[in-house]
């Protein structure tokens, strides 16, 4: 498989719709998702939105917010096509916005994931993040969240 890491424009919006209902996300989450990707589009300074495109098909999506005044970057939204899980893209993409966040200075990552999300959880400890911490009713009022951190290397 012959993978490309891109930037997002507004006409793969539709891709990102059909990647998320693929994967059976509530409506107001695929909303939400959408919603960002546009907006962190416009300011490239602050925010990254990349696509893993093989051929023709957007196959995953990342974007990711740099916060200047703690120095973090934050994991908003990652997504692959359940076809191609487990083949590298999720991990591609990470790195991706893991580079983007080193470029603008970011001294880590921090990702945001339900707790019932042991796929996602144990991919995050797998990519090196940590358990930062839990948060109740985060996404609904039954639905906690976990906080997942990396820190870079200062050296």
């Amino acid at each position: 498989m012959k993978l490309s890491i891109t930037g997002y424009s507004p006409a793969h919006q539709s891709a990102i719709r059909r990647i998320l209902e693929r994967i059976g996300w509530a409506e107001q989450y695929i909303v939400a998702a959408e919603r960002n990707a546009e907006a962190f589009s416009h300011d490239q300074s602050l925010y990254g939105v990349f696509l893993a495109v093989v051929g023709s098909s957007v196959i995953g999506f990342i974007y990711v917010q740099f916060h200047e005044w703690n120095r973090l970057a934050q994991i908003e939204g990652l997504a692959v096509d359940p076809s191609y899980h487990r083949q590298g893209v999720a991990s591609e993409l990470v790195k991706h916005a893991e580079r983007f966040a080193k470029e603008r200075g970011a001294r880590g990552v921090y990702v945001d994931t339900p707790t019932l999300n042991r796929r996602g959880r144990s991919f995050y400890e797998a990519m090196g993040y940590s358990y930062g911490y839990e948060m109740p009713r985060y996404y609904e009022d039954n639905l906690d969240g976990i906080t997942y951190q990396k820190f870079f290397d200062e050296t």
